[in-house]
């Protein structure tokens, strides 16, 4: 395949990872998922790479429980923040500061708040083109939208509705913990955050939906109605699921 492909395989609490690929390089974002799961998308998609990049946003189980397999792909280069790796136990990572050059991608990693180590969002250059994969983050700033902002690709977190919460079956310590700073993003932060970063090339993807706080039909028309009611812009808008992802998106290299 000629120019860039992405595709997120899994995408939820109970598992999350991202490919992102071009003729020369696969670029994977977390590995929440089984090796099984994985080679069987990579395989329907038709990838075969030598030069694997694995970048680990947080050291959350959702996000990294599948990093113990992933070394049976061959040569997998690892990286995050240093003190996620610490907290992985992986000692022959590489630590990411800012950005990170790969083949043709260089990649941004932007702090985000989360009740982890040290947590990040990424955005992913390639030539003109960019690409934002972010999701546990329990507010969203100035930073990170103006990394963001224009985005061809933008999958953001839109993880509960606030009512379905408080009204659901959580205790409340975790209610908080959600709805805190260091939390998730409901669909309305995730709305209003969007909402500055898309411009009309912008296809957007709604991750890490919880199963039991929201559904796509209520994270789709929240944003939906969000951003056509204040004219934003946008090309298209998806959810991805646990179990099937995303929609498999090309981009040309013009």
């Amino acid at each position: 395949m000629a120019g860039l492909g992405f595709n997120m395989i899994s995408s939820g609490s109970r598992g999350n990872s991202t490919v992102i690929w071009d003729q020369s390089d696969l670029i994977i974002i977390d590995f929440g998922i089984t090796l099984k799961k994985f080679m069987s998308r990579v395989a329907e998609l038709g990838i075969n790479r030598d030069n694997i990049s694995l970048f680990v946003s947080h050291e959350h189980s959702d996000h990294a429980k599948g990093i113990q397999y992933v070394r049976r792909l061959g040569m997998v280069d690892i990286y995050s923040r240093e003190l996620t790796l610490d907290a992985l136990r992986i000692r022959d990572g590489y630590n990411i500061a800012s950005n990170t050059v790969i083949g043709n991608f260089r990649i941004s990693a932007i702090s985000v708040s989360h009740d982890a180590a040290d947590p990040v969002g990424f955005v992913i250059r390639w030539g003109k083109r960019k690409i934002t994969v972010v999701s546990d983050l329990g507010f969203v700033s100035d930073e990170l939208v103006a990394e963001a902002r224009g985005s061809d690709i933008l999958a953001f977190e839109a993880n509960h509705d606030v009512d379905m919460l408080r009204t659901g079956k959580y205790p409340e310590y975790l209610q908080k913990r959600i709805l805190g700073n260091r939390g998730h993003l409901s669909n309305e932060q995730s709305a209003e955050a969007i909402s500055r970063i898309s411009e009309s090339n912008t296809r957007i993807i709604l991750t890490h939906l919880s199963q039991e706080n929201n559904t796509p039909d209520v994270a789709y028309g929240t944003v939906r109605s969000y951003l056509e009611n204040r004219a934003v812009k946008f090309a298209s808008l998806e959810c991805a699921y646990q179990e099937s992802g995303s929609t498999l998106h090309t981009i040309d290299d013009d």
